[in-house]
């Protein structure tokens, strides 16, 4: 059995930004620089997967991923919480994608991940304008991606993803960078941000995948 200070080189790393800034594809390039010790916890994947069961939660839950709506935190920390823990993910590289949402989330994230004795996690914004993210939206054309629940979701983001932002800001746990360019210029500014802020432990997952 492992001990907690096994898991001390583990990373956990949140990357937020609005609906459609594309944080997932910057997420995406994070889990293959990790290697296959990483684990994609996608928060927006797993509630899908349990709306599909029919009961009063779900019911209510459908209403709110229909209109765009922020899940109270309870919902989202449970659909990660859940994959996290029946997983036995504890011990691998993460990565949150949708997670966390507000403040109180980001703490609990903080705080299992001590329990577990990792790292706190680092946040990586993917920063673009209101317009760009629904603009984007709109183009990709999911069936959720209507005009009512692009609104919701661009004011929800104000008012309660932004504090997160300054959470992780306050804390020297955040880098931001200009989601308005081609994919691979943001991920390369991404990936040169976390090797200077994270420095070994950024840097040992790609030596580990050499050998």
């Amino acid at each position: 059995m492992k001990s907690r200070s096994a898991f001390s080189s583990k990373l956990s790393l949140v990357v937020v930004g609005r609906s459609g800034s594309g944080k997932g594809t910057q997420a995406k390039f994070i889990l293959d620089r990790l290697g296959k010790d990483a684990y994609y916890i996608e928060t927006g994947r797993v509630l899908r997967e349990l709306l599909t069961h029919e009961n009063p939660t779900t019911i209510l839950a459908r209403n709110i991923m229909k209109t765009g709506g922020l899940f109270p935190s309870w919902f989202g920390s449970f659909a990660w919480l859940r994959e996290f823990i029946e997983g036995g993910h504890g011990g691998n590289h993460l990565v949150f994608d949708g997670a966390p949402r507000k403040v109180g989330e980001a703490k609990l994230i903080d705080d299992v991940m001590k329990w577990h004795g990792r790292q706190k996690p680092f946040c990586i914004y993917v920063d673009v304008s209101e317009k760009s993210a629904s603009r984007r939206l709109l183009a990709r054309g999911r069936d959720d991606d209507h005009a009512l629940a692009i609104r919701n979701r661009m004011q929800f983001f104000k008012k309660d993803v932004l504090p997160v932002i300054e959470f992780y800001r306050s804390q020297k746990r955040l880098i931001q960078v200009s989601g308005e360019r081609p994919i691979e210029e943001v991920w390369q500014e991404i990936d040169t941000k976390l090797s200077k802020h994270l420095k070994h432990l950024w840097r040992l997952p790609l030596k580990q995948k050499k050998k």
